[in-house]
């Protein structure tokens, strides 16, 4: 069993929370669709310093990042550490760097961070707001090639194509669900389930072949059987 969870912005309680519900429902993996935090502010953070001290039987965590995650560190890190497709964030959580193909509990995963900050204007860059929190044009590239050659069973984004209706903000001018959609409309492959947060509800869509689930926030999550 897989647990799809919503944007957590650096609360160390919800990820315990979590954590030991997944933990006693013998969960193999958490996928933690972006706005984590882990390397947000102190160096150890909070979700760094709970990773460091977990139950040794806790399930896997892997985040796609999203608009309010640390860019410059986690770039720091892959790095560091060769440029792996899973980059250690803490001991037992991960990224998922842009375009990765990871095969979880027998299913394709194909995975994409970033999106657009609608309040980047009143942040610092550096300690608020990254740059790089867009996925770039290669980036993007790379995840419709994966999308049609790969083949996935499950999508996980922070945003979601533009074709899902999230009433509460106007997207048509954001570069991420835009090019989500491009990616989607030259890609004859259209993955089952497609899971992403972003947008703080927890909302399931039917559109086109595609369920689109928003993972919602605050510990909130999707459980695989559930979908």
């Amino acid at each position: 069993m897989i647990y799809y969870v919503g944007d957590i912005h650096g609360v160390a309680q919800d990820v315990a929370t979590v954590d030991a519900i997944a933990i006693k429902d013998d969960a193999s993996h958490v996928v933690q669709v972006g706005d984590f935090g882990a390397r947000w502010g102190g160096d150890p953070c909070k979700i760094h310093k709970y990773f460091s001290k977990r139950p040794k039987d806790a399930p896997m965590w892997i985040t796609c990042g999203g608009n309010h995650d640390n860019w410059d560190k986690w770039t720091e890190l892959a790095k560091k550490q060769g440029n792996p497709d899973l980059v250690e964030l803490a001991p037992g959580c991960f990224w998922a760097q842009r375009g990765v193909v990871l095969t979880l509990e027998g299913k394709k995963h194909l995975f994409l961070g970033g999106a657009e900050s609608i309040d980047r204007y009143h942040r610092t860059e550096g300690k608020s707001w990254w740059r790089n929190e867009t996925p770039s044009y290669q980036e993007f590239s790379l995840f419709a090639e994966r999308l049609e050659l790969e083949k996935p069973d499950v999508v996980v984004t922070h945003d979601a194509p533009l074709r899902v209706p999230m009433e509460k903000y106007a997207r048509a001018d954001s570069p991420t669900p835009r090019n989500l959609d491009n990616a989607l409309r030259v890609c004859s492959h259209k993955p089952p389930v497609w899971y992403f947060g972003h947008h703080h509800v927890k909302k399931t869509w039917d559109i086109l072949g595609t369920r689109y689930h928003c993972c919602g926030f605050d510990g909130q999550f999707v459980r695989s059987e559930d979908a």
